[in-house]
């Protein structure tokens, strides 16, 4: 099986979710800005796209003010200036004057006419663009023109500018509309306090939504955080999370409960003859065994290499004994191919049970049944593979060891 979209996708979520907290952070720091110092919002909105400059990798961004029915170029930034653009404040050689645009017209028009963010995929070859005064030849790149909104007025329109085409995916234009959304509030306050106040309540709206969307994407992210990016499963930091929370339960209320080890037989054997891709591969469909085997309540992660854990909350050792059974049955059955090879593969699993009349003497319980259901899972390494073996299974010795 060709592993090449699966890594790809993988560098690709990884690389979304970074660019998901930059967008965050961007966000945040324009929150943080004071809105009501001074009577001239040039130093806001300056403030404004540092914050998303900071935090994005886009090579231009500006605001456009609704000035007297026209959009007025009112501040703007580059990664190679880092200077307001107007006249004022540019060196000599970079100097000139604000671009005016009509309503509907350009981009950055039809965004203030239509009230709908506009994506300009490839300036190049897009009729609607309208180059900026000086500018020789045709733009390369893509932009995407966002309108700022207080209600049912347009303020003005945040442009955002990255010299490759196609650059733009969907969730850039939702981080341009939560920036939007809260940069309005910003503009509105800030008028608010210089002869505005009718619109206060509708602003405070506004940053409401903003600030939902906000902590949205904030549970997005974490959500990203606690999966394994190679078999969509929860990882280790998750089942330790939750499984301490479900063994306390459990312990509190003296209901059965139980946590099972799976381990994929002579893995690397599989690693050096066809190498990682098809191991890769192997994985992945025992995490989809595992996941078609599972129960509501039940809390399944990878925990390392080629190493499951179940933990089975309201369930005793018999009844996890027999779902251990199904699956290593259920996994036997599976078949590969590589090569030009077909190949199986088989699961050794090793259980363990709370007593509620044991001693645990302040080790969490998670440890402590890790640890006897790892020492099952290496006697039935020791003993043939491709079996189910419990802590009860272990000689009394090694019981005694494991339950120390």
């Amino acid at each position: 099986m060709d592993s090449a979209p699966f890594v790809h996708a993988a560098r690709e979520l990884r690389q979304r979710f970074l660019s998901l907290l930059d967008s965050l952070s961007a966000v945040r720091a324009l929150a943080e800005l004071d809105c009501c110092r001074g009577s001239d919002v040039g130093p806001l909105l300056v403030g404004a796209l540092e914050a998303l400059m900071q935090h994005q990798d886009f090579a231009r961004c500006s605001v456009f003010l609704l000035q007297d029915g026209a959009l007025v170029c009112a501040a703007g930034r580059d990664y190679m200036e880092g200077a307001l653009e107007s006249t004022e404040g540019l060196p000599p050689e970079r100097s000139y004057s604000p671009r005016t645009f009509r309503l509907g017209e350009g981009v950055v028009g039809l965004a203030a006419e239509t009230r709908q963010t506009q994506v300009c995929s490839d300036c190049a070859a897009d009729p609607r663009f309208v180059a900026l005064p000086g500018q020789r030849g045709a733009a390369q790149g893509s932009l995407v023109c966002a309108p700022i909104l207080a209600g049912s007025d347009v303020l003005g329109v945040v442009n955002v500018f990255h010299p490759r085409p196609q650059h733009f995916q969907e969730w850039h234009l939702q981080v341009v509309a939560v920036y939007c959304a809260v940069l309005g509030h910003m503009l509105a306050s800030h008028r608010a306090m210089h002869g505005l106040e009718d619109v206060v309540a509708e602003r405070t709206r506004q940053l409401e939504t903003a600030l939902v969307e906000a902590e949205q994407l904030r549970r997005r992210y974490e959500e990203l955080s606690t999966v394994d990016e190679l078999t969509g499963l929860h990882n280790r930091r998750f089942f330790f999370t939750e499984a301490e929370a479900a063994t306390a339960r459990a312990l509190r209320h003296r209901h059965p409960f139980c946590m099972a080890l799976v381990d994929l037989d002579f893995f690397k054997q599989i690693n050096d003859s066809f190498g990682h891709a098809v191991g890769d591969a192997a994985l992945r469909d025992l995490a989809a065994a595992l996941r078609r085997h599972t129960r509501e309540g039940d809390i399944l992660a990878r925990f390392g290499g080629e190493e499951f854990v179940l933990a089975l909350p309201n369930t005793d050792l018999e009844g996890a004994r027999v779902l251990a059974e199904r699956i290593r049955t259920y996994v036997r059955g599976l078949h590969w191919e590589a090569e030009g090879i077909s190949f199986g593969l088989t699961v050794s699993i090793g259980l363990s049970t709370l007593d509620h009349d044991g001693r645990y003497q302040g080790r969490p319980l998670v440890d402590h049944l890790l640890r006897q259901a790892d020492k099952a899972l290496y006697y039935c390494k020791s003993n043939g593979r491709d079996q189910v073996s419990t802590h009860e299974d272990l000689p009394e010795r090694q019981r005694a060891v494991a339950g120390r």
